[in-house]
Protein backbone atom coordinates (compact mmCIF):
# COMPACT_ATOMS: atom_id res chain seq x y z
CA UNK A 1 0.00 0.00 0.00
CA UNK A 2 1.19 3.60 -0.71
CA UNK A 3 -0.44 6.01 1.34
CA UNK A 4 0.58 10.16 0.76
CA UNK A 5 0.16 12.70 3.19
CA UNK A 6 -0.62 15.96 2.36
CA UNK A 7 -1.70 19.17 4.33
CA UNK A 8 -0.78 22.41 5.36
CA UNK A 9 1.98 23.12 7.01
CA UNK A 10 2.70 22.64 10.42
CA UNK A 11 -0.69 20.08 10.23
CA UNK A 12 1.50 17.06 11.77
CA UNK A 13 2.17 15.07 8.99
CA UNK A 14 5.63 14.44 9.96
CA UNK A 15 4.49 12.60 13.32
CA UNK A 16 1.53 11.11 12.02
CA UNK A 17 3.75 9.96 9.28
CA UNK A 18 6.06 8.35 11.86
CA UNK A 19 3.38 6.77 13.82
CA UNK A 20 1.73 5.35 10.69
CA UNK A 21 5.16 3.65 9.72
CA UNK A 22 5.59 2.13 12.97
CA UNK A 23 1.91 0.64 13.00
CA UNK A 24 1.81 -0.74 9.27
CA UNK A 25 5.06 -1.99 9.13
CA UNK A 26 5.73 0.62 6.36
CA UNK A 27 8.87 2.95 5.55
CA UNK A 28 8.20 6.35 6.09
CA UNK A 29 9.37 8.33 2.96
CA UNK A 30 10.26 11.94 3.78
CA UNK A 31 11.29 14.83 1.32
CA UNK A 32 12.71 16.86 4.24
CA UNK A 33 15.24 13.89 5.16
CA UNK A 34 15.77 12.77 1.99
CA UNK A 35 17.38 16.65 0.73
CA UNK A 36 19.05 16.68 4.36
CA UNK A 37 20.90 13.36 3.55
CA UNK A 38 21.72 15.22 0.14
CA UNK A 39 26.29 14.97 0.21
CA UNK A 40 28.22 17.78 -0.26
CA UNK A 41 29.98 17.07 -2.85
CA UNK A 42 25.97 16.17 -4.79
CA UNK A 43 26.09 18.74 -8.01
CA UNK A 44 22.59 20.72 -6.47
CA UNK A 45 23.98 20.41 -2.80
CA UNK A 46 24.39 24.24 -3.23
CA UNK A 47 20.75 25.21 -4.87
CA UNK A 48 19.02 22.69 -2.57
CA UNK A 49 21.11 24.33 0.31
CA UNK A 50 20.09 27.57 -0.63
CA UNK A 51 16.18 26.78 -1.62
CA UNK A 52 15.73 25.20 1.73
CA UNK A 53 17.47 28.03 3.71
CA UNK A 54 14.76 30.45 1.99
CA UNK A 55 11.72 28.22 2.53
CA UNK A 56 11.31 27.77 -0.86
CA UNK A 57 9.94 24.15 -2.22
CA UNK A 58 13.45 22.73 -3.23
CA UNK A 59 14.08 21.75 -7.18
CA UNK A 60 11.08 19.24 -8.02
CA UNK A 61 13.53 17.55 -10.56
CA UNK A 62 16.33 16.47 -7.83
CA UNK A 63 13.26 15.65 -6.02
CA UNK A 64 11.89 13.49 -8.19
CA UNK A 65 16.15 11.68 -9.04
CA UNK A 66 15.73 11.09 -5.19
CA UNK A 67 12.36 9.74 -4.57
CA UNK A 68 12.77 7.05 -7.55
CA UNK A 69 16.09 6.08 -6.41
CA UNK A 70 14.50 5.51 -2.64
CA UNK A 71 11.32 3.93 -3.43
CA UNK A 72 13.31 0.98 -5.69
CA UNK A 73 14.83 0.13 -2.12
CA UNK A 74 13.53 -3.41 -0.82
CA UNK A 75 11.98 -2.12 1.95
CA UNK A 76 9.74 -0.22 0.10
CA UNK A 77 8.63 -3.49 -1.84
CA UNK A 78 5.00 -3.76 -0.13
CA UNK A 79 4.73 0.15 -0.14
CA UNK A 80 5.33 2.99 1.58
CA UNK A 81 4.43 6.87 3.63
CA UNK A 82 4.70 9.51 1.37
CA UNK A 83 5.12 13.05 3.18
CA UNK A 84 6.48 16.27 1.27
CA UNK A 85 5.25 15.22 -2.43
CA UNK A 86 2.10 16.37 -4.38
CA UNK A 87 1.78 19.77 -3.22
CA UNK A 88 1.61 20.92 -7.28
CA UNK A 89 0.47 19.22 -9.91
CA UNK A 90 3.64 19.75 -11.67
CA UNK A 91 5.57 17.23 -9.55
CA UNK A 92 3.27 14.14 -10.90
CA UNK A 93 4.61 14.71 -14.21
CA UNK A 94 8.32 14.32 -12.80
CA UNK A 95 6.95 11.40 -10.11
CA UNK A 96 3.74 10.09 -9.68
CA UNK A 97 3.72 7.33 -6.63
CA UNK A 98 0.12 6.82 -7.57
CA UNK A 99 -0.70 6.11 -4.11
CA UNK A 100 -3.98 4.04 -2.83
CA UNK A 101 -4.80 6.34 -0.04
CA UNK A 102 -4.32 9.86 0.32
CA UNK A 103 -4.44 11.05 4.21
CA UNK A 104 -5.56 15.03 3.48
CA UNK A 105 -4.72 16.46 7.62
CA UNK A 106 -6.53 19.76 7.55
CA UNK A 107 -6.07 22.35 9.91
CA UNK A 108 -7.73 25.80 10.40
CA UNK A 109 -5.36 28.97 8.71
CA UNK A 110 -5.16 30.47 12.58
CA UNK A 111 -3.79 27.23 14.16
CA UNK A 112 -1.36 27.10 11.42
CA UNK A 113 0.22 30.33 12.09
CA UNK A 114 -0.10 29.77 15.69
CA UNK A 115 2.14 26.44 15.09
CA UNK A 116 4.80 28.01 13.12
CA UNK A 117 5.20 31.41 14.81
CA UNK A 118 6.16 29.61 18.16
CA UNK A 119 8.26 27.46 16.23
CA UNK A 120 11.90 27.60 17.48
CA UNK A 121 14.96 25.70 16.82
CA UNK A 122 17.30 24.71 19.15
CA UNK A 123 20.87 25.75 18.32
CA UNK A 124 23.02 23.02 20.09
CA UNK A 125 21.21 20.05 18.36
CA UNK A 126 18.85 21.67 15.41
CA UNK A 127 15.88 20.20 16.90
CA UNK A 128 12.70 21.85 16.55
CA UNK A 129 10.70 22.87 19.17
CA UNK A 130 7.21 24.94 20.35
CA UNK A 131 7.25 27.39 22.85
CA UNK A 132 2.89 26.91 22.29
CA UNK A 133 3.08 23.00 22.70
CA UNK A 134 5.95 22.09 25.27
CA UNK A 135 6.11 22.48 29.07
CA UNK A 136 8.96 24.99 30.80
CA UNK A 137 10.75 21.34 31.50
CA UNK A 138 10.42 19.55 28.26
CA UNK A 139 11.82 23.59 26.95
CA UNK A 140 14.76 23.47 29.17
CA UNK A 141 16.23 20.14 27.61
CA UNK A 142 17.53 22.50 24.82
CA UNK A 143 21.25 23.69 26.28
CA UNK A 144 21.72 26.33 23.84
CA UNK A 145 19.71 29.75 22.18
CA UNK A 146 16.40 29.21 20.23
CA UNK A 147 16.17 30.30 17.17
CA UNK A 148 13.56 31.40 15.39
CA UNK A 149 13.93 30.59 11.53
CA UNK A 150 13.37 33.95 9.18
CA UNK A 151 10.58 32.60 7.19
CA UNK A 152 8.30 31.78 10.22
CA UNK A 153 7.01 34.76 10.80
CA UNK A 154 3.06 35.45 10.48
CA UNK A 155 3.43 37.20 7.34
CA UNK A 156 5.54 34.57 5.67
CA UNK A 157 3.55 31.76 7.23
CA UNK A 158 0.43 33.65 5.34
CA UNK A 159 1.67 33.86 2.23
CA UNK A 160 2.51 29.96 2.04
CA UNK A 161 -1.24 29.07 2.81
CA UNK A 162 -2.09 31.35 -0.12
CA UNK A 163 -0.11 29.02 -2.01
CA UNK A 164 -1.41 25.90 -0.69
CA UNK A 165 -4.71 26.98 -1.76
CA UNK A 166 -3.73 27.88 -5.07
CA UNK A 167 -1.42 24.74 -5.85
CA UNK A 168 -2.36 22.05 -3.58
CA UNK A 169 -6.29 22.51 -3.28
CA UNK A 170 -6.20 21.39 -6.78
CA UNK A 171 -4.39 18.22 -5.67
CA UNK A 172 -6.64 17.12 -3.01
CA UNK A 173 -9.96 17.98 -5.65
CA UNK A 174 -8.19 15.20 -7.99
CA UNK A 175 -7.90 12.48 -5.59
CA UNK A 176 -11.31 13.30 -3.50
CA UNK A 177 -12.77 12.85 -7.43
CA UNK A 178 -10.49 9.58 -7.67
CA UNK A 179 -12.01 8.59 -4.44
CA UNK A 180 -8.58 7.86 -2.98
CA UNK A 181 -9.02 10.72 -0.23
CA UNK A 182 -9.29 10.93 3.45
CA UNK A 183 -9.55 14.13 4.80
CA UNK A 184 -10.06 14.64 8.70
CA UNK A 185 -8.72 17.62 11.10
CA UNK A 186 -5.47 17.67 12.43
CA UNK A 187 -6.71 19.47 16.03
CA UNK A 188 -6.13 17.59 18.97
CA UNK A 189 -3.03 15.69 20.60
CA UNK A 190 -1.10 13.17 18.16
CA UNK A 191 -2.66 10.09 19.67
CA UNK A 192 -6.32 11.97 18.81
CA UNK A 193 -5.17 12.68 15.38
CA UNK A 194 -3.12 9.21 14.74
CA UNK A 195 -6.69 7.39 16.19
CA UNK A 196 -9.08 9.75 13.18
CA UNK A 197 -6.77 8.30 10.90
CA UNK A 198 -6.85 4.64 11.58
CA UNK A 199 -10.51 4.99 11.72
CA UNK A 200 -10.53 6.38 8.63
CA UNK A 201 -8.47 3.42 7.30
CA UNK A 202 -10.26 0.93 8.69
CA UNK A 203 -7.16 -0.44 10.98
CA UNK A 204 -7.34 -1.29 14.84
CA UNK A 205 -5.96 0.48 17.25
CA UNK A 206 -4.16 -2.01 19.29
Amino acid sequence: MIIMLIGPQACGKGTQGEMLSKKLNLPLVGVGDLLRAIPENHPKYQLVQDEMKRGELANHEVVADLLKKRVLRKDCADGYILDGWGRIEEQFKLFDPNPDKVIFINIPCEETIRRISGRRICQPTGEVINIYTLDREEMAKCAGPLIRREDDTENAVKERLEIFSRDTLPVISKYRAQNKLVELSGLGTPDEVFGRILKALEIGIS
